[in-house]
């Protein structure tokens, strides 16, 4: 009996050992040989936790091992579910995992679309990547053909004011074209100009909107929507943008009876009216007009206006002298054209005696505005045929006075405006002006958030510094970051590559950019994520990714990522509503790509109005510098900002707000 007790308890303990045994055995690798090299292999020892069997996997996919890497992949995903960049596996290692989306891609190589499509959606709601969005593209493409789909075509359907189907006049700057594309085929691609706009995903219904900068004249825009199955949609805007006033052109005018001449302006509807009284007026792009003089009349007042608002002036008088070399009384001055003495004419070229005369009314110096109105005259003892403002025709009918306003788009820094008269003689002027558009002050980049760039994470330096060069472009062509690049890093980037950093070095940026590339078989995929300088805490991730690998691609998803990091840290300029003991109420006044996140450091700052102290005309607004704060919440389209620092008395409702 105790002989039977002995045998049956050594027989539990040997099952015990062996259940115990089979429990911990390590699974062999799967055998997979390709081209005489092994894969489904892993690089260290083999402990059979779930970033074990993914490794295999992966090697198994470098192979075209797929239904070794399936279950490789099943097995991974039995012992971690979810999705998820930057896993940790033990300690502070961190691993890309994505057992769901790489399932994904081996049902869609293997043709079971279905099962694809299950587990690409699956891995986009658990983490959403652009490779996981790329295949499931794909599948639903060919599930849809597989079916028999026809193509369908995607509805368009662009906001007010670019739904009609006329002209649209604006003198909007800049152009702002929004509207929504839906189709049940899902709408993959909007183009603008032979542009693609930015988006997110492809989706069954997605809205737009863009932003243009146009310049004067007919632009005849095209927008094309396209679903995943080819067909599309276009449509065809015509955009008349308008920002000059009419011109008014001076055919004779005698002290005893009035002025007569000419009005032009290409939207063909004006207003004319003399010393505030309107003149009749006949539509069309070119009309006369006839404006008499009164008894003991000194000054003739004129103001031309056209449908959209622009206008231009001429104060005009009977001058048998002053404004006429050879005493002729149809020649007229205007007291309101006075040049500040300050400014000189540096250039002149084939003037002569009788050559034009050009006039500019409150030309500054140094202006803190984008754009300007340049008001003015050319007038000469004979008809002025030509008049061209940087190489711009602004003249349809000779004249021999001619009024003008014209619109100035200012880049940063100098800015040269040549203007040009020719009269009928052939004499010609030309008169060469010289204005400064400065940066107010917050706005100027040294104020931007400071992003550090390390070098990304990649088998070959080569290509990595390619990507690099071009992502790094793309984020300072903007100005919304100041940018240092390592040292590490610079020597890999092209000689042309190191003139878009920041002028001054980046010695305390607030965060560091990071990456990796990773390159396989089926494509390339390149997560970038920048992470707080102080705290160590990862604020954005964001990736792209590519089938072909050739330098357009890469351009492409650096670009592609570029544009992801604009609209995750958008540089919002908004104004404050509301203050109260611990908050701010500000308020965006222009629509901004993205949400601003919690805890994002703002600059407080008042605007300084600035004017000429010639002339009194506005050249914009400087800025000081009031305070910073930080983005404590959301109240519908508003956010709540709380003060960091300086004194509540130095601020008040009427500042701004701007990101850093």
């Amino acid at each position: 009996m105790h002989e039977n007790r002995l045998n049956m308890l050594f027989l539990l303990l040997w099952m015990t050992l062996l259940t115990w045994m089979s429990g911990c055995a390590v699974s062999p690798d799967p055998v997979c040989v390709r081209e005489g090299q092994a894969h489904c292999q892993s690089d260290g020892n083999f402990t059979g936790r779930w970033y074990d069997y993914y490794e295999r996997a992966l090697s198994c996919m470098e192979g075209g091992c797929y239904r070794a890497a399936l279950a490789e992949l099943n097995e991974s995903a039995k012992r971690r579910f979810a999705d998820q960049r930057m896993a940790r596996t033990f300690g502070m290692h961190f691993v890309d995992y994505f057992p769901h989306r790489e399932k994904g891609l081996v049902h869609y190589l293997t043709g079971d679309h279905e099962a694809a499509k299950t587990e690409l959606e699956l891995s986009i709601r658990q983490y959403p990547t652009e490779k996981a969005r790329h295949y499931l593209d794909k599948v639903r493409r060919e599930i849809m053909r597989r079916e028999g789909r026809h193509p369908t075509v995607p509805s368009l359907v662009l906001e007010a004011p670019f739904d009609a189907a006329h002209e649209v006049w604006t003198r909007a700057d800049p152009i702002v074209i929004s509207g929504e594309v839906a189709d049940e085929q899902y709408v993959s691609e909007i183009i603008l100009e032979g542009r693609p706009l930015f988006m997110a995903a492809s989706a069954e219904a997605l809205a737009f909107r863009e932003t243009l900068q146009l310049d004067q004249g007919r632009h005849e825009l095209e927008i094309i929507a396209r679903n995943l199955r080819g067909g599309e949609t276009r449509a065809r805007v015509i955009v008349q943008v308008d920002r000059v006033g009419p011109v008014i052109i001076i055919e004779r005018m005698e002290p005893h009876t009035g002025v007569e001449g000419w009005l032009h302006d290409e939207s063909g509807e004006m207003f004319l009216t003399a010393d505030g009284k309107a003149m009749p007026l006949s539509k069309g792009e070119k009309v006369p007009f006839s404006v008499p003089f009164s008894a003991g009349m000194k000054t003739l007042r004129i103001l031309a206006k056209d449908r959209l608002g622009n206008e231009t002036q001429a104060n005009l008088k009977p001058n048998d002298k002053g404004g006429n070399r050879t005493g002729s009384p149809i020649l007229l001055a205007d007291a309101s054209l006075s040049f500040p003495q300050r400014v000189s004419f540096p250039h002149h070229t084939n003037e002569t005696e009788s050559a034009p005369e050009i006039i500019i009314k409150e030309w500054p110096e140094r202006v803190f505005l984008k754009s300007i109105h340049m008001k003015g005259m050319a007038r000469g003892e004979h008809a002025i045929e030509t008049l061209n403002i940087n190489n711009t025709p602004i003249l349809k009918q000779p004249g021999r006075s001619i009024h003008f306003s014209h619109y100035l788009r200012l880049r940063k820094g100098m800015n040269t405006v040549s203007i040009r008269a020719t009269d009928e003689t052939g004499a010609a002027s030309t008169k060469v002006f010289r204005i400064t558009r400065q940066i107010p002050e917050v706005f100027k980049l040294k104020h931007r958030y400071g992003l550090a760039m390390y070098p990304f994470d990649h088998a070959e330096a080569k290509v990595g510094s390619l990507f690099q060069f071009f992502f790094l472009k793309g984020l300072t062509d903007r100005q919304r970051f100041r940018m240092m690049v390592r040292d590490e890093l610079k020597p890999g980037l092209p000689e042309h590559g190191r003139e878009t950093l920041h002028e001054k070095p980046l010695t305390s940026p607030e965060a560091i950019l990071l990456g990796n590339i990773c390159r396989t078989r089926n494509g390339i995929e390149v997560a970038a994520r920048v992470v707080d300088e102080e705290s160590g805490e990862i604020l954005a991730i964001r990736d792209a990714y590519s089938e072909t690998d050739d330098r357009s691609a890469w351009r492409t998803m650096a670009e592609d990522l570029a544009e992801k990091f604009h609209r995750t840290f958008p540089l919002m300029d908004a104004g404050i509503i509301r203050i109260t003991d611990k908050h701010m109420l500000v308020t965006p006044e222009k629509a901004i790509t993205g949400e601003v996140r919690m805890g994002w450091p703002l600059i407080i700052y008042r605007e300084e109005p600035r004017r000429d102290p010639v002339t009194g005309a506005s050249l914009g607004a400087d800025t000081t510098i009031r305070g910073h704060a930080r983005i404590d919440g959301r109240r519908g389209a508003d956010y709540l900002a709380k003060p960091l620092n300086g004194p509540k008395l130095e601020m008040g409702e009427g500042d701004r707000v701007i990101t850093k």
